[in-house]
């Protein structure tokens, strides 16, 4: 992605609220940067060898329906078109983490859009997030938000998590992209606390950490010159600590760092950033060190 333009931007869409405000937002941004839309839906089947005797999928009722899911995105890219937009769509026909990935590769996107349920519990375990997938593995940042986020504004106020590494790094440097002229920059850092002995409910603070948060920051302060910037340090649990911050900050959307971790590192450290799109309230926009 260039550092001074967001030129195409890929909306994954399930045609459900969720997809409905992500599609939103990310006609806000194309509008502002005079970007090109992209427009995807997945319509996918589970291949014939994984599914029991009988339970085939006739080829005319397939057709049918990629044929209704092309019509019903002509018709969103047609309206947004509509007010001078360049818009196009595509049907992908892969499951829909691998199918937007791919697309974005295909259409060299600055940027995907998706709205995400925001399971937890259970039903996260099993069924997991194509958000989340996607925001992991996407060839570039992605931008995620719930059906109840806000309506698109100006983002005046962007919350930058930071642990100060190459992903933080990549974080700060999309939120200076998508930052609005003349707005503020929340750099937040959480130290997990050391619980002090005998009272498991008090935090004892570790002075170490808090003076390698200052002195990171410090270093990091020259890169932002002629940007509005405050440093947020605080102690608690990552993904809450983040959610307080922008809260507390009344940030307009977060933007944070992700490791793109797979497999079984992904399987048991999981994500501070997955649970932050899972949780928050705000659009959230991830981006990995390339």
């Amino acid at each position: 992605m260039s550092s001074t333009q967001i030129s195409r931007i890929l909306v994954a869409t399930d045609f459900s609220p969720h997809a409905d405000r992500a599609l939103d937002w990310a006609t806000a941004l194309a509008r502002r940067f005079s970007a090109e839309l992209e427009i995807a839906t997945s319509v996918y089947v589970v291949p014939f060898a994984a599914m029991p005797a009988g339970y085939g999928m006739p080829p005319d009722y397939l057709r049918g329906v990629r044929d209704a899911a092309d019509r019903r995105l002509g018709e969103i890219a047609a309206r947004i078109s509509a007010d001078g937009l360049r818009v196009h769509h595509t049907v992908v026909h892969e499951d829909p983490s691998s199918g937007i990935c791919a697309l974005a590769r295909e259409k060299r996107a600055d940027l995907v859009a998706l709205g995400t349920r925001g399971r937890a519990g259970l039903a996260h375990v099993l069924l997991g997030s194509v958000a989340e997938r996607v925001a992991r593995l996407a060839p570039c940042p992605v931008l995620t938000v719930h059906s109840q986020v806000p309506p698109p504004r100006a983002l005046k106020k962007l919350l930058v998590p930071t642990d100060f590494s190459e992903p933080a790094s990549a974080a700060l440097a999309l939120a200076r992209q998508l930052l609005e002229p003349g707005g503020v920059l929340v750099l937040a850092h959480a130290i997990p606390p050391v619980l002090a002995p005998g009272d498991p409910g008090v935090p004892l603070a570790d002075p170490r950490s808090e003076a390698w948060a200052r002195a990171e920051y410090e270093k990091i302060r020259p890169t932002l010159a002629g940007v509005s910037a405050e440093f947020d340090l605080r102690y608690g649990a990552a993904d809450s600590a983040v959610l307080d911050a922008a809260a507390r900050h009344e940030a307009d959307a977060i933007v944070i760092g992700t490791q793109g971790r797979t497999g079984l590192a992904h399987a048991f450290l999981g994500s501070v950033a997955e649970r932050v799109i899972r949780r928050a309230s705000l659009p959230v926009f991830s981006a990995k060190s390339t």
